[in-house]
């Protein structure tokens, strides 16, 4: 098994198959917008908040990989652009249908691109960092993968605090 093997399957199994824990995409599954966009406080975020975080932070990892913008760049530290991100990703919601499906689309989409690119790469270049970054592909692609199924724990915990089950397990 190769550190790319390792790294596509702990990629699958945060976002979409269940290991020893639902994925992300199985914490989301049958959730309604009014579900999604409920809040255990005014100060808490909501599933559909979470849900829109990680596809923000995805989109984010897409355009470092690319060039465009680095999410951390050693240099300067980069802190606007990252506290910019940051802000930018906890929006309200709507409690629309629609805009709650779009949403799940929208994360479904940016994960699947992250793993097809993941399976282009070759072993060098997943020891290669991100442009104008020092963290190589792999630990990048690591952390996001890390990053999802923390996420997946605290929807759980929200679908538990409102009384809904499923979303597996």
């Amino acid at each position: 098994m190769t550190v790319k093997d390792v790294l596509l399957h702990h990629l699958e199994y945060t976002f979409e198959k269940e290991a020893w824990q639902p994925s992300l995409a199985m914490s989301i599954e049958g959730l309604t917008a009014k579900q999604a966009a409920w809040k255990p406080a005014p100060e808490r975020h909501s599933i559909w908040q979470i849900v829109r975080h990680v596809a923000h932070w995805k989109r984010a990892t897409l355009s470092a990989w690319d060039g465009t913008r680095p999410l951390f760049s050693p240099e300067s530290g980069n802190t606007e652009y990252y506290l910019e991100t940051e802000r930018a990703d906890w929006r309200e919601v709507s409690g629309d249908e629609a805009a709650w499906w779009r949403d799940c689309d929208a994360l479904r989409s940016v994960s699947s691109r992250i793993a097809a690119r993941t399976e282009a790469l070759d072993s060098e270049t997943l020891l290669t960092p991100f442009p104008g970054e020092d963290m190589p592909a792999v630990l990048r692609l690591l952390r996001l993968a890390t990053h999802d199924i923390y996420h997946a724990g605290q929807i759980r915990y929200l679908r538990a605090l409102q009384g809904i089950g499923g979303g597996a397990r």
